[in-house]
């Protein structure tokens, strides 16, 4: 456990203690647990956190590859402490917490003399404050000391780039809360389609598609490692259109679509949804493009998470668009779900002509573009001001 404090009698700690986990995520479940009841929100976290993803701290390969910094990967828990309140309980001075998920990510920038770097990418989740506490200033006070815990690691690195290139970024859902504590926004609307039947018909094709495969729980790691030269292509572009800029991205890692898997079944068994048939995670087509998604219970749609396609024309990358999305359309419908649902940023509706004008036409305007829940957000890196950084696939592929 490591702690800061102020004179105040704050205490900021970084901790392990698995009771204290417990503890914070049965207070906060209230306002994140959607259809699981609270003991049910508190063992999803468990399960989450013991992930691959969130355990990459404990990696063999992290270890061998990043060996003076793997042990910042992985899910960290912290709590602000009141030290001037009473002491009637193991944990009565906790007055917020919150929980941050550290992968590594890749970034160029002016200094990197058009190399792409290894970065730590810092992404907060779960900030709260226990009700009794609020409005006194405590989750604010906590992000400070936040900021200073990561400022301190990248201050520190020495020469070990992922550390020195470290960025932290979060998704709010209290508007512009964090712009105050040096987050700018980054808002990537939503794409809602509900208009299942309509778009099939009109945009996919009635024909059936059956050149390729469905994705099951673990069979397609070897498909997300086709993303990291595609990442690393989209990087160097940016690069050069936007040199003066610092560009960053999460990189391509199979476990981080575990976590969304994990997440997935979990709730689907405990809130006793009935599906006619067994879940798949994605379709991939016979040349190896392919889509990846996400039952998202809590909200009755089919999320994509990522859509990969080889880069060709726009003719071409659309009429194998239209096969994947028909594939999700009929795993939506097929588990009784109501809406696809898909980030701008991964499928830039406007940059495929047919898919957009059919859009507009079908929906109202409302669910064509909608509002995030999750504001993206990031912290400029030191040195560089808001309107300087870039934030490549910023996507539901790396929410937390």
């Amino acid at each position: 456990m490591t702690a800061s404090s102020n004179e105040d009698g704050l205490v900021f700690e970084c901790y392990s203690d698995p009771e204290l986990k417990r503890w914070t995520h049965l207070a906060n479940a209230k306002t994140w647990k959607g259809i699981l009841t609270v003991q049910q929100y508190a063992d999803r976290e468990q399960l989450l956190g013991s992930s691959e993803i969130s355990q990459k701290n404990k990696s063999n390969e992290m270890m061998e590859t990043y060996p003076k910094s793997y042990q910042w990967l992985g899910q960290k828990y912290f709590v602000l402490k009141d030290r001037s309140l009473p002491e009637n309980g193991e944990f009565s001075q906790v007055v917020s917490s919150c929980e941050t998920l550290n992968r590594i990510g890749y970034c160029i920038h002016p200094g990197s003399n058009g190399k792409i770097e290894p970065a730590l990418i810092v992404c907060i989740g779960g900030v709260f404050t226990f009700e009794n506490h609020r409005r006194k200033g405590y989750a604010k006070n906590m992000i400070i000391k936040l900021n200073e815990f990561y400022d301190k690691i990248r201050d520190e690195a020495n020469n070990v780039l992922e550390l020195k290139n470290l960025v932290i970024n979060l998704y709010s859902e209290v508007g512009e809360y964090y712009s105050t504590l040096g987050y700018k926004s980054m808002h990537v609307p939503l794409h809602h389609l509900s208009k299942l039947d309509e778009l099939t018909k009109r945009y996919c094709g009635e024909g059936d598609v059956n050149d390729g495969k469905y994705l099951e729980f673990d069979d397609y790691r070897g498909l997300v490692e086709l993303h990291e030269a595609q990442f690393k292509e989209s990087l160097l572009s940016l690069h050069e259109e936007n040199p003066e800029k610092f560009i960053f991205t999460v990189a391509p890692d199979f476990d981080i679509f575990k976590w969304f898997q994990y997440r997935d079944l979990f709730i689907m068994k405990k809130s006793g949804r009935k599906t006619q048939q067994n879940l798949s995670f994605g379709y991939a087509l016979s040349d190896d493009s392919h889509i990846i998604w996400h039952h998202n219970w809590n909200g009755d749609s089919l999320i994509i998470v990522k859509i990969h396609i080889p880069d060709e024309t726009i003719q071409g990358k659309e009429l194998r668009l239209k096969k994947l999305l028909k594939k999700a359309i009929e795993e939506t419908k097929m588990h009784g779900l109501q809406e696809l649902e898909f980030w701008d940023e991964e499928i830039p509706i406007k940059r495929y002509p047919q898919l957009f004008q059919l859009l507009t036409e079908l929906e109202n305007e409302s669910k064509v573009f909608s509002e995030n829940g999750s504001i993206s957000a990031v912290r400029p890196p030191k040195g560089y001001a808001a309107e300087q950084v870039i934030w490549d696939n910023n996507t539901k592929f790396c929410w937390f």
